[in-house]
């Protein structure tokens, strides 16, 4: 397994296990498509998305970071492929998001659920 940085050939993947997650976990809200629509701008404004990948190059799991205008960063997409849930790919996906957001200095990272539950991480 590796992990690796956006590629567009990972988009349709990353939209489609998501959209599967976040269906079996949640519920599709119109904010979530907005999201899994507009990566590149999300990437345009300094966010990241990182790819569990196998040696086929298929996508195991996958998570999505991006700055909010008020300093913290979010986790705006995380998915991993049902049979490979508990293999620790989202885990190194996360930790990869968490690293990147490290490194651009923030302080604290949220995540928000379907269910407007914040969580924060203070890094």
């Amino acid at each position: 397994m590796n992990i690796v940085p956006y590629d567009p050939k990972y988009k349709q993947a990353f939209i489609a296990l998501n959209k599967q997650w976040i269906n079996e976990m949640f519920t599709l809200e119109p904010e979530d498509l907005a999201v899994l629509e507009g990566i590149e701008a999300s990437l345009a404004q300094g966010g990241q998305v990182f790819f569990a990948v196998d040696d086929q190059d298929e996508v195991l799991a996958a998570c999505m970071i991006a700055p909010l205008p008020n300093g913290e960063w979010e986790i705006e997409k995380f998915c991993a492929r049902g049979m490979y849930t508990g293999t620790g790919a989202g885990s190194a996906c996360l930790k990869a998001c968490l690293d990147y957001a490290r490194e651009r200095r923030a302080e604290k990272v949220v995540i928000v659920s379907n269910r407007r539950c914040v969580q924060a991480l203070h890094l």
